[in-house]
């Protein structure tokens, strides 16, 4: 599996984008729907920074706005393809959305492990396959969908 790791330009520009889009989503009353107990300007670095990490190992371009979001996707791959981007600092962490999540919402779920500055890319899941009954789980949190790394599909890179 992958490791991408980034530079110190990219780490400030994860930190301002980081900072601008907490700052923006708690004004517009967007909830962090963040799965554990990390501050919500630490579940915003490191979303964006592995956001970072994944379209660097692609070649795909950052979403830099900071408008309020609400659910939905990160990146938009060279078809079209909707793909959002989830991470973990646990090695053993699992590819998570929450209950809310819609086949419609995205095609694809990657799952991102480590912390800014390095991630580890662990693979990827279709909604359709992530987004399952029998994926429902409750990791003390509540429930939500969840897969194991095992379970993910591999990236041909």
């Amino acid at each position: 599996m992958k490791t991408i790791t980034l530079d110190a330009t990219e780490v400030v520009i994860a930190q301002m984008l980081a900072a601008m889009r907490f700052t923006v989503a708690r004004m517009a009353g967007v909830v962090n729907r963040r799965i554990g107990d990390q501050s919500d300007y630490q579940t915003d670095l490191e979303g964006m920074a592995s956001e970072l990490a994944f379209c660097k190992a692609f070649n795909y371009w950052p979403d830099l706005t900071v408008g309020p979001r609400k659910g939905g996707w990160d990146v938009e791959g060279r078809g079209g393809e909707k793909i959002d981007v989830k991470v973990t600092k646990y090695e053993g962490g699992k590819l998570l959305a929450t209950l809310k999540k819609r086949p419609e919402d995205a095609d694809y779920y990657v799952l991102m492990v480590g912390e800014c500055p390095e991630y580890r890319l662990a693979g990827y899941a279709s909604a359709g396959e992530l987004l399952k009954a029998e994926n429902i789980t409750d990791l003390g949190h509540g429930k939500g969908y969840a897969m194991q790394q095992n379970q993910l599909n591999q990236f041909k890179t």
